[in-house]
């Protein structure tokens, strides 16, 4: 009863925003100008979903497990019912049904529940399994590796400790792990999957030669051609910092973030997210909370490049950010609506959807349109050209998480 409360409460928080929003002018209730499907996760009591939302309809006609698709969409894996799913993502057919040994799972990508486990080109996939005990750090770890083109398992991996997926290399022949020490100190590691072993060093920071490290993982986004993964972590004793993990040669450059720790009552330093321009020669570090973005260069080796305060510091989920097809415009969001910036300078262009606290953001295939879903539901879809809001609409998806994918419809 009490839960059914506050999911009516949750609503109908959601229709007097939209009213009141309405209300204001900022906002259009004209048909939307582009027919897509929105892929947005959503928590759910019993299992977190991605739905399928039509544009045109305004309403979700469908949905999917929680699950990592290919980078082309054309494959979309899940775990459900012990059972390893590959499912055609535009239709919801499964195409290859795998059973487990055990309650093995995709592992997370994000701190916000998003799962990861694929090889940047796909070929690739980890699910894994921890023996827990009450209160204390896993016993042991279990990984299972899938050759993705025929859903056969190519290596069963059982380590002595606590280890998590970190990535796989686009070859398969490196795994690397984050093995804990205690809650918060780790090293990385590698682990040969042709040789079947762990390589006995630790992968090291190339700047400093540091091997233990600390802090908790945010996100993480791999890089186009899948040689880097670049990883955000918060730091409870120092600001967050960028873990850039070269996935072919096995080293890792540290790259430091403004602001301090976080703390019980300051937060701020784990609302980084990561954007990757179309190009890959530059990442966007953005943190609502601190007000800041830090741009880092790719192009030979990750450096820290500008870094610039805008809009309000205000605590907000860590909304994430986009940039332009032509590289030209990064797009962030926060509590305080939408900011364009000019990707080079990182100067203000225009913001829109001032009242609105988004919680995720997603462009259109032609990169001509912004979609954006608030902290209660309702989505907008605005011009990424001139900022206008075209419409917004409640697709009554309550407690969003992120909008994975924008994608055209015949």
């Amino acid at each position: 009863m009490e839960a059914e409360v506050m999911a009516m409460r949750i609503r109908l928080m959601a229709l007097v925003a939209l009213i009141l929003v309405s209300a204001c002018g900022r906002v259009s209730s004209a048909a939307p100008t582009g027919n897509y499907r929105l892929y947005e996760a959503a928590a759910r009591p019993d299992a977190p979903i991605v739905a399928l939302i039509d544009t045109r309809s305004r309403a979700a006609h469908d949905q999917l497990p929680l699950g990592t698709p290919s980078a082309d969409w054309k494959h979309y894996y899940a775990v459900r019912s012990g059972s390893l799913l590959d499912i055609d993502p535009a239709t919801g057919a499964t195409s290859t049904r795998v059973g487990l040994p055990g309650d093995y799972m995709l592992p997370p990508a994000t701190n916000s529940g998003i799962p990861g486990g694929l090889s940047q080109g796909g070929r690739w996939l980890v699910l894994q399994r921890f023996d827990r005990q009450a209160q204390t750090l896993p016993s042991k770890s279990h990984f299972l590796i899938f050759d993705t083109s025929g859903m056969d398992v190519r290596r069963s991996i059982d380590l002595d400790g606590y280890f998590q997926f970190d990535a796989i290399s686009n070859d398969g022949e490196r795994l690397f792990l984050i093995q804990y020490i205690n809650s918060s100190d780790y090293h990385v590691r590698v682990y040969s999957v042709s040789g079947g072993a762990l390589d006995p060093n630790f992968v090291v920071d190339k700047d400093d030669g540091a091997a233990a490290m600390n802090g908790l993982k945010l996100s993480g986004v791999a890089s186009h051609d899948g040689q880097w993964l670049f990883s955000v972590y918060g730091r409870a004793n120092q600001g967050a910092f960028i873990h850039a993990l070269n996935l072919d040669a096995g080293f890792a450059v540290c790259l430091d973030l403004p602001g301090n720790g976080y703390s019980d009552t300051d937060r701020s330093s784990l609302d980084w997210s990561l954007a990757l321009s179309p190009d890959g020669n530059h990442l966007y570090a953005t943190n609502p909370a601190l007000g800041v973005v830090t741009a880092i260069l790719l192009k030979d080796y990750p450096t820290v490049g500008r870094t610039v305060h805008v809009g309000e510091r205000s605590h907000v989920w860590p909304a994430g950010s986009v940039v332009s097809g032509d590289g030209q415009t990064l797009v962030i969001a926060g509590s305080t609506g939408v900011v364009w910036l000019d990707a080079t300078t990182l100067t203000q262009k225009r913001q829109a959807l001032d009242s609105w606290t988004v919680r995720s953001l997603a462009l259109s295939p032609d990169g001509a349109t912004l979609y954006a879903v608030n902290d209660l539901g309702a989505v907008a879809e605005v011009s990424m050209a001139g900022g206008s809001v075209t419409t917004t609409f409640d697709p009554n998806i309550a407690h969003p998480i992120a909008l994975m994918r924008v994608e055209a419809l015949a």
